[in-house]
C-alpha cells in the first residue's frame, strides 16, 4: 500500500534535501518505520510526517555539523576559512576522549542520541549532557581565541 506512494514520498523528500542519495535513504527509513508500527490508523499521513521530520533533522545536522571533520571544499562553501577549520580540529583534539567520541558519533557518523547511548553503554540523558558539554567547551574556547586575537590586533 505505501509502496504505491513511493514517488510522492521521493518528490517530497527531494524538494527538501536536493540530494538523491539522502532522499532515497530518508524515504526508505520513513517506510520502514511506518511499516513497523502496528498502531498507525493512517499509514500514508504517518509516513509523510515521519519523512518530513527525518528530512528536517538531516538538514539540521548538516547546518550544525562540526566543520573539523568536513572536507575543505564544504568549508569554503559554508564560508569557513581554513584557519578556523584548523582551530576547530585542534580544539576538538584537546577535548576529553569521551566528549570527542560522542561529538564524532553524532555529527560525523550521523548516529542518533539513542544509537550513541546504546553503542557507548550510557543513558540517553548522558549523551545529551556530553553533547552539550562538548559544544560549550568548543564555543567558549573559540570565543577566547577571538578575544585574544582582537586584543593582539588592537595593541
Amino acid at each position: 500500500m505505501l509502496a504505491d506512494h513511493y514517488l510522492d514520498f521521493y518528490r517530497m523528500a527531494y524538494n527538501l534535501l536536493r540530494n538523491e542519495t539522502d532522499t532515497e535513504d530518508m524515504v526508505q527509513e520513513a517506510l520502514t518505520v511506518t511499516m513497523s508500527r502496528t498502531f498507525v490508523t493512517n499509514p500514508y499521513s504517518y509516513c509523510v510526517k515521519i519523512l518530513y521530520n527525518r528530512c528536517l533533522k538531516l538538514l539540521s545536522r548538516r547546518s550544525y555539523c562540526l566543520p573539523g571533520d568536513l572536507p575543505d571544499v564544504a568549508a569554503e562553501e559554508d564560508g569557513i576559512d581554513e584557519y578556523r577549520l584548523q582551530q576547530l580540529r585542534e580544539l576538538k583534539a584537546q577535548l576529553p576522549p569521551r566528549l570527542a567520541k560522542v561529538l564524532d558519533l553524532y555529527y560525523a557518523d550521523g548516529l542518533t542520541q539513542t544509537q550513541i547511548a546504546e553503542q557507548q553503554g550510557i543513558s540517553e540523558s548522558m549523551v545529551k549532557k556530553l553533547l552539550y558539554k562538548g559544544h560549550e567547551r568548543l564555543r567558549k574556547q573559540l570565543i577566547d581565541i577571538e578575544k585574544n586575537n582582537k586584543t593582539l590586533y588592537n595593541e
